[in-house]
């Protein structure tokens, strides 16, 4: 297929992907959250894949190799149960979509950025966590910040 039809067809399927964001962010509450987690764990899934990290590690080992593996630097601190994670935007949403302009930034895709968080933990480092959005490029930050409570493993 020739690129000029290739360019047509990735242009095309950004329309209709700005089109499904601008549906998601009517959404509130539960349905969005359902959403932007679906959102999260397929791009989380990606992400490992992109950087060549192992789908399961020790907790300690992840805080480790996470800090400097992909788009932005994650600054770590943890203080017991509690890890605050900011991740160094320098005033950009990292988000691939927003980056190549195909959906606006949003607040609510601060719902993804958490459930993305909560994912790597949940999933790559077998810890369950809550997370509570701090601040965030949408919300006027230059960078994403997530405060991280590890639960109790049951």
């Amino acid at each position: 297929t020739p690129g000029w039809v290739m360019n047509l067809i990735r242009d095309f399927q950004d329309k209709i992907t700005c089109g499904l964001y601008e549906a998601v962010y009517s959404l509130e509450g539960e349905p969005l959250e359902k959403v932007m987690q679906g959102q999260s764990h397929a791009c989380g899934a990606a992400y490992l894949k992109l950087y060549g990290l192992p789908e399961k590690m020790p907790l300690d080992e992840f805080l480790d190799r996470i800090r400097y593996t992909g788009p932005s630097q994650i600054k770590i601190e943890r203080d017991g149960d509690v890890i605050e994670w900011n991740e160094l935007h320098e005033g950009g949403c990292v988000c691939p979509l927003v980056k190549r302009n195909v959906i606006r930034l949003d607040q609510k895709l601060c719902v993804c950025g958490a459930n993305w968080v909560k994912y790597l933990f949940e999933e790559v480092a077998q810890t369950p966590v809550d997370i509570e959005i701090i601040e965030t490029v949408a919300t006027g930050a230059e960078n994403c910040r997530f405060q991280v409570r590890l639960k109790a493993h049951t």
